[in-house]
């Protein structure tokens, strides 16, 4: 998810615009402490398109704060200096992806909107120029090579995980949670089709729709793995026991904080299934 604001340019947005173009489940989602669960969510700050008064681009960033003020929601955000301004003409172009209706008037009213979908890789996919298909080449010089030949498999989750017997009780979660929709997850560690693991990790990377990551431990193949795996792009579900393991870089990204007790393998393997239904239904591979 992440947090579209469209118009609101003081720090303020009228209560009765609060969730404007959400959907019912977004919302049940985020639950009465709504303020907290936003500030985790990238967000996406734009003018109303048309609206003269104001340079025709989108800023990505965070929100530091959101309060409760009345009539009003009082909020601070905060753009990301290392990114780039995006022309609002992009945004519109992406539109479907972002699950904003192009031809309704989202983006001529000022409202702040939650949106069911992954800011960050839809719009690293349109930078990085990339088809919406498997077919993207490759060149064969490239340092690391994926087996471009091989097709999509659409039932396959890739899990990447530290190679330690800790954590096989969680791989067992995670292959129920994949086996609740349906799907098949492989993890790294248990195939063996190439002399060399990182053959196995390319190669399992590139057939896989989805890809989880636990990134418990902060283990540096897991990052590697990730890193390839947001690269292709995959849709990736990132997972950890300790959200101090979670990179900087990539706090602005969903991720599923899990304990190892039995109730709480089973609360994530009933988020997990949800999250996986979601990415499994969706058009964008």
């Amino acid at each position: 998810m992440f947090n579209l604001l469209i118009g609101l340019d003081a720090g303020v947005v009228p209560a009765d615009r609060m969730f404007e173009y959400t959907d019912d489940r977004v919302r049940r989602e985020l639950g009465d402490e709504y303020e907290l669960r936003i500030e985790r969510l990238p967000a996406l700050s734009m003018p109303e398109i048309g609206d003269e008064r104001f340079e025709q681009v989108a800023t990505l960033g965070r929100i530091l704060s959101l309060r409760a003020t009345g009539r009003t929601h009082r909020f601070e955000f905060e753009p990301n200096p290392r990114l780039k301004p995006i022309p609002v003409e992009t945004v519109r172009e992406l539109a479907d992806r972002l699950n904003v209706d192009p031809e309704g008037w989202e983006f001529r009213r000022t409202h702040w909107a939650v949106k069911q979908a992954e800011l960050f890789e839809v719009l690293f996919e349109y930078v990085a120029g990339a088809p919406r298909s498997i077919d993207r080449t490759y060149s064969p010089s490239a340092a690391v090579q994926f087996p471009t030949d091989t097709p999509l498999d659409s039932k396959l989750v890739a899990v990447m995980m530290p190679f330690d017997p800790n954590f096989d009780v969680v791989y067992e979660t995670i292959a129920l949670a994949v086996e609740d929709i349906g799907m098949e997850c492989v993890r790294v560690d248990n195939i063996w089709e190439h002399d060399h693991v990182m053959g196995d990790v390319l190669s399992l990377l590139w057939r896989a729709r989805i890809v989880v990551a636990d990134l418990t431990g902060r283990n540096p193949n897991v990052f590697y793995e990730t890193g390839l795996a947001h690269a292709l792009p995959r849709r990736t579900i990132l997972l950890t026991q300790n959200a101090d393991d979670v990179p900087f870089d990539l706090r602005s990204i969903r991720y599923l904080h899990y304990g190892i007790g039995s109730k709480a393998r089973k609360m994530l393997q009933e988020q997990l299934s949800d999250r996986l239904r979601t990415l499994s239904s969706s058009r964008q591979l």
